[in-house]
């Protein structure tokens, strides 16, 4: 049985992603393990939908087995966030794994991969910061200086694609790999193209902000659209609207030593984040006045979420937790329960190693904006969709 590994968030599934798991399908995948961001999601903010409802979308429309990436390994730069999904998908069997891309040109990704994992990388990327440059900037011209395709790495798919690669290089895991090309509009466009076959995931958040239903009925597969109009209607939603004045005084109570403990925070960002936190009234005011061309927005962000919620470190993640499976999935698991890597399917048997998670989803449940109690980590078990079979065909659009 060839196992496929995919990469996602699903916040929320739309129908391009449905036309991945098609491909993977297609392209001979006997299995599906998603490996998804739980809570909360690598562009630093709460996910719109809890992890168990997305991820019993994704065995719906074509996933065989959905395993949660922990908050401390999603919240973080796109490569730290890919070498983590791809440990968690290798010690979970994939064979091969499958990937979004906007170029589709498997080729020139791995080609690009390669480089930026060769010896003459880091010094072709000083020599290109010593000219002013950001750091994404300098990134892409090192990449041309050595032959590869700089403009993949302005595309946020490609971008993705490039560090699971690298992530397999780097970890000595020779399996197959398959790019399938991004269908519909660009990733975080905001106003759906007329005719495209899928908008953004993006798209789908602020038209639920603007209270636009009927984007979601044309671009969500129609056999999870109830199940997300379900949840929806109890939680409102969740995102950083709530919890925005807390996210602000956590940051005006900080000190500069223990932002400093945190992924990707410099001290001269820290000290900018400090000075711009006591004249900001709101966290977009925040984000303009701490982000210039060498610190972006994301890695702004997921510093402020990562001190909201006490993560500083970035430990490799250590066990499977199961969020959702079908009947191959089910399979699946049983092969894992003999292999080495801890597995998580009765939350309240192992609550040892659910204990951070736990935390982070109590936290998590403040974010809706009809705000839930504690205890959800516990009580919530995975979702088995029996007698649920997968095929190329299998997501209702």
């Amino acid at each position: 049985m060839l196992v496929a590994g995919v990469v996602c968030e699903y916040n929320p599934f739309h129908t391009g992603h449905a036309h991945h798991l098609r491909a993977t399908r297609q392209a001979g995948a006997q299995a599906i393990v998603c490996v998804m961001s739980g809570h909360f999601v690598q562009r630093a903010e709460p996910a719109m939908l809890t992890k168990w409802t997305r991820a019993q979308a994704a065995v719906l429309c074509g996933a065989d087995l959905v395993l949660e990436l922990p908050s401390r390994c999603a919240l973080q730069s796109a490569e730290g966030f890919a070498r983590s999904a791809v440990q968690l998908l290798l010690a979970a069997g994939a064979q091969m794994l499958s990937f979004g891309s906007e170029s589709g040109e498997l080729p020139s990704l791995e080609r690009a991969a390669r480089l930026l994992c060769s010896e003459g990388f880091e010094p072709a990327l000083r020599k290109e910061l010593q000219k002013g440059l950001s750091y994404a900037a300098a990134r892409q011209q090192a990449l041309c200086a050595l032959g590869g395709d700089g403009s993949l790495l302005r595309r946020p798919n490609d971008n993705l694609a490039v560090e699971y690669l690298k992530a397999l290089i780097r970890l000595d895991a020779p399996i197959r790999t398959l790019a399938v090309k991004r269908v519909g509009d660009p990733h975080g466009q905001l106003h759906p193209s007329g005719g495209a076959p899928a908008c953004s995931a993006f798209a789908l958040r602020h038209a639920w902000q603007q209270g636009n239903n009927a984007l979601w009925r044309s671009a969500v597969p129609c056999n999870v659209f109830e199940l997300y109009m379900k949840e929806l209607g109890l939680t409102g939603g969740f995102s950083a609207v709530p919890m925005e004045r807390a996210l602000l005084a956590r940051l005006r109570a900080a000190d500069k030593e223990h932002l400093m403990r945190l992924p990707d925070a410099s001290e001269e960002l820290c000290a900018r984040l400090l000075h711009a936190v006591a004249r900001s009234t709101s966290l977009e005011q925040l984000l303009s006045q701490s982000c210039t061309t060498r610190y972006t927005k994301s890695r702004v962000r997921r510093i402020v979420l990562r001190h909201f919620l006490d993560l500083p470190g970035t430990e490799a993640p250590s066990f499977l937790r199961v969020l959702a499976f079908n009947d191959t999935g089910r399979m699946l698991l049983r092969r894992l329960k003999e292999g080495p890597t801890p597995l998580v399917v009765k939350p309240s048997e192992q609550e040892a190693l659910l204990r951070e998670e736990a935390r982070l989803t109590d936290l998590f449940a403040l974010f809706a904006k009809r705000p839930l109690p504690c205890g959800m980590e516990y009580r919530t078990s995975p979702r088995y969709l029996k007698g649920q079979h997968s095929s190329p065909s299998s997501a209702d659009v």
